[in-house]
């Protein structure tokens, strides 16, 4: 034991002095830069990831709930805002739904608030809209009802929950109000008043028939409302005036012998350009009634003439497509393999491909 003791006495003795030495970590947390005009997030199971369309580099990530349908966001108070679920068991147990905020800069969440937990948890960029005056956000419900839960992101509190029973879907309108889409063939505006609330609702004449030729609940805004586009890919313009929803006249871009293209895939199959009034459409050939199935091309239709103006092919098929909104739009594409792919919108020329670990969906800045 005398033998031992000093040695040990000597470690103990030079470790301090050792451990003294090291010079501390200095831990530093990037922060996102000002987001590019071609800027996207690419929605997974895992989160939603922040990409230059342009340069196809990452920027930053989203830490979101498996459950999040959408995510969109309000450039004046650099806020984004999705709608999040959550099990207190992970896959069990009591069921959480909330509207998380999460800023800019760090990609934090900053606020959340919680409402009825009955959220629709599908990947559907319609059933979630933020309306147009920045402050008041509508998230789809269904329990299995419809129904819209309308939050003040503004002041972080739920205001509202509105029965629309049979009517999927938003796409804000005006300032305050937003329309959907009825499965008896009509479309219905609610318009909320400066607080939130219900204010007017009003419906429209029939103008499909949901047997025959029912419209898609996957929509498309344009620079002064939204297309709709049906199974048999025709493809009509809503607006509104006040209280008045206004329906032109559908349009349908097959030439002759092109009668089995049809519209289709997992998840966005319509997405337009503002300025110019293209709109691209997943499509695929096969027989009615096969709108699941995604685009082997990308048609390129011109509002304004009603025409088609181009077709991309496609070598893996397409599930969810968007373009940018910029003066030289990207058109992003989420393949069925998982991967995702850059186009010039204009040239049809494709640019890059981004790894992004199963896309599903993409959310413009």
């Amino acid at each position: 034991m005398r033998f031992f003791t000093p040695i040990a006495l000597g470690f103990s003795l030079v470790a301090p002095l050792a451990f003294a030495q090291i010079t501390p970590e200095e831990i530093t947390v990037e922060t996102m830069s000002e987001p590019g005009e071609n800027w996207f997030i690419g929605k997974t199971g895992n989160g939603g990831y922040i990409f230059d369309a342009t340069t196809g580099e990452m920027h930053g990530m989203l830490s979101l709930s498996r459950y999040t349908p959408a995510v969109t966001h309000y450039a004046p108070r650099r806020e984004f805002y999705a709608t999040e679920s959550y099990l207190a068991r992970g896959s069990y147990g009591e069921r959480t739904d909330i509207v998380a905020v999460y800023d800019y800069e760090n990609l934090r969440p900053i606020a959340e608030i919680v409402i009825p937990n009955y959220m629709a948890r599908l990947a559907v960029r319609g059933h979630l809209g933020l309306l147009n005056n920045g402050r008041h956000l509508a998230v789809l419900n269904m329990n299995p009802g419809h129904s819209v839960t309308v939050v003040d992101v503004e002041d972080r509190v739920f205001v509202y929950e509105a029965s629309t029973p049979g009517c999927a879907v938003i796409m804000p309108v005006a300032e305050n109000d937003f329309m959907q889409v009825c499965g008896d063939g009509t479309l219905q505006l609610i318009q909320l008043d400066l607080s939130g609330f219900e204010a007017n609702r009003v419906r429209s004449d029939v103008f499909f028939n949901v047997i025959e030729d029912a419209v898609f609940d996957r929509v498309a805004s344009s620079a002064n409302g939204w297309f709709l586009i049906t199974h048999r890919g025709r493809i009509f313009h809503v607006t509104t005036d006040d209280d008045e929803i206004l329906i032109e006249d559908g349009w349908k871009p097959h030439l002759e012998g092109e009668e089995r293209w049809q519209p289709g895939g997992r998840n966005e199959v319509i997405t337009a350009h503002h300025e110019s009034g293209l709109i691209y459409v997943a499509m695929h050939e096969g027989p009615i009634d096969t709108h699941h199935e995604p685009g082997t091309e990308i048609w390129v239709l011109d509002s304004n003439t009603q025409r088609r103006v181009g077709r991309i092919e496609l070598e893996t098929p397409a599930n969810s497509i968007l373009v940018t909104q910029e003066d030289e739009p990207k058109l992003l594409i989420a393949d069925s393999a998982g991967g995702t792919h850059v186009y010039n919108a204009v040239t049809f020329t494709k640019e890059r491909s981004i790894q992004i670990p199963d896309s599903t969906a993409f959310e413009d800045f």
